[in-house]
């Protein structure tokens, strides 16, 4: 009789972990997971849109950025003459162009973050770099042209 008992406890502990979730539960589930999973690639098709665009603005930029540098140079030379072709004037418009870019590109993130009092902090060291560069090539302008006879 004991034995009995058990046989019957045991079938019922097994009729409840068989009979799971119902039918309407799976069918919810597996529309969410529909949902889920065109949600997916929506934003997928999103990310590859704007990785295209991203590509294009590289491509326009490394274009231009080959006749901006000339252009520079070009302007280098009309104001600075003979004097950027000293070691010293190279090292300093080097110097000078790594610092103004670092300077711009924080001040990007600046505005683009809304912190205004930043931006006006940074204009401020571009200010004082670009009058610092002007000293130092007036500097050596004054001492390559005067070393002349």
């Amino acid at each position: 009789m004991l034995v009995v008992v058990m046989l019957a406890a045991t079938t019922v502990a097994s009729a409840d972990v068989v009979a799971g979730p119902s039918r309407k539960d799976i069918r919810v589930e597996r529309k969410e997971l529909r949902q889920d999973r065109k949600e997916l690639r929506e934003d997928k098709k999103e990310l590859r849109e704007d990785k295209k665009e991203l590509r294009e603005d590289k491509k326009e930029l490394r274009e231009d950025r080959k006749a901006k540098r000339e252009a520079r140079r070009k302007e280098l030379r009309e104001k600075w003459g003979d004097v950027v072709k000293q070691p010293d004037a190279r090292a300093e418009l080097t110097v000078h162009a790594r610092r103004v870019a670092r300077l711009a590109q924080a001040r990007k993130v600046a505005e683009a973050d809304g912190k205004k009092e930043l931006v006006t902090r940074i204009d401020k060291l571009v200010e004082k770099e670009n009058a610092r560069h002007q000293r130092v090539m007036d500097r050596l302008k004054e001492k390559g042209s005067g070393g002349a006879p």
